[in-house]
C-alpha cells in the first residue's frame, strides 16, 4: 500500500497508534482529532512557504502540480522538511503530472525517486505510466462527472485500471456546495459509489468550508478534499486550511443505510455502496488496488 491510501487511513484515526494494512505500527500524530476525510492542497513548485504552512495548519499532503523530471522541487521539500521538525516526518508530497514527454524514462519511477509518495495522472497520460512497477507508491487517475449512461460504463472501466484512488474536479464553490440540490446530489454521490476506491475532490474556488458545506461533502462520499492554493497569500492559505479542518473535525463521519460510520475511503468500515447489480456500478466499493512489487 502506498504512502496516500496510509495517510488517509491514519486521518479517520486522528494519527493514532495502530497497525496498518501491512501491520506496520503507526506513530501517533500532533494531536489532530479523527475526520472523515483527508486535507490536500495544491501547489506549484516555488510555492514554499505556503507549503510549510499547509503542513502547520494541518494538511495531510501538498501537490505539487505541473510535475516534470525536471522540476525543482528542494524549496517545497525543504519547506516540508521544516513542517515535520516536531517529532514527526516531513509531510507527505505528491505530483500532479504536467506534459510528460512521450519517449520519458520511468516518469513515476523519477517522481518516487525525487520524494513524492503519489502521483495524479491526467486523462490524457500514457496508460503505460500505470503500468510502472514502483514500490510503495501510489497512482491516483483523474475523472470526471459521468453525464449519462455511457459515463457510467466509462466509470467501470476506470475500475479496472490498476489505480488506487481517483480524483475529480467538483465544479462547485464552497457555498454552492452548502446549496446543493437534491438532483445534483444525487449525480455527484453516484461518481463516488462507482468507483471502488479513494476519491478525490477539489472545489471551484479556495475557500473554508463552513459546518453546513462540510457536511454535505462527506456525505457525498469524497474521501478526500484538495484545496487550490496556489498564487494565494501565505497567511491567508494558512487560515484557510486551518478552519477547513477543524470544520472537517467538528464534522460526524458518513453512515450507512444501517446506522454504521463509513471513514475514509471505506477502509476501516463498511462501504456504502450502491447495491450490487445496479447498472454502472460494481462491487465491493473503492478497495485500494495492491501495487506490484518491484523486480
Amino acid at each position: 500500500m502506498g504512502k496516500l491510501i496510509d495517510k488517509l487511513q491514519q486521518v479517520g484515526k486522528g494519527g493514532e497508534s495502530g497497525m496498518g494494512f501491512m501491520g506496520f505500527g503507526r506513530p501517533r500524530s500532533s494531536g489532530q482529532a479523527p475526520r472523515p476525510m483527508g486535507l490536500l492542497v495544491s501547489l506549484r513548485a516555488t510555492d514554499a512557504a505556503q507549503a510549510e504552512a499547509a503542513a502547520k495548519n494541518g494538511a495531510d499532503a501538498v501537490i505539487i502540480t505541473g510535475w516534470t523530471p525536471n522540476t525543482n522541487v528542494s524549496a517545497v521539500t525543504a519547506a516540508l522538511a521544516s513542517a515535520g521538525t516536531d517529532g514527526n516526518s516531513a509531510p507527505l508530497w505528491g505530483a500532479e503530472l504536467g506534459e510528460i514527454a512521450a519517449d520519458a524514462n520511468a516518469p513515476l519511477k523519477a517522481a518516487r525517486d525525487a520524494g513524492a509518495g503519489f502521483v495524479i495522472l491526467p486523462t490524457g497520460a500514457p496508460v503505460s505510466m500505470l503500468f510502472e512497477k514502483v514500490e510503495q507508491f501510489d497512482r491516483v487517475v483523474t475523472v470526471s462527472q459521468p453525464e449519462d449512461q455511457m459515463g457510467l460504463l466509462a466509470l467501470r472501466a476506470v475500475n479496472m485500471l490498476p489505480a488506487q484512488a481517483a480524483y475529480v474536479r467538483l465544479d462547485l464553490s464552497a457555498a454552492a456546495l452548502a446549496q446543493l440540490s437534491v438532483a445534483d446530489f444525487a449525480q455527484t454521490v453516484l461518481l463516488a459509489e462507482s468507483l471502488r476506491f479513494p476519491l478525490l475532490a477539489s472545489l471551484a474556488a479556495t475557500e473554508a468550508l463552513n459546518a453546513s458545506a462540510a457536511r454535505t461533502l462527506v456525505q457525498l462520499g469524497i474521501d478526500a478534499l484538495v484545496l487550490s492554493g496556489g498564487g494565494l497569500a501565505t497567511d491567508a492559505l494558512g487560515a484557510t486550511v486551518k478552519a477547513t479542518r477543524e470544520a472537517l473535525e467538528k464534522t460526524p463521519a458518513r453512515e450507512t443505510a444501517n446506522g454504521s460510520s463509513v471513514s475514509v475511503g471505506g477502509l476501516m468500515g463498511a462501504g456504502a455502496g450502491l447495491a450490487p447489480g445496479t447498472p454502472g456500478i460494481p462491487s465491493p466499493r473503492r478497495q485500494p488496488e495492491p501495487e506490484p512489487d518491484e523486480p
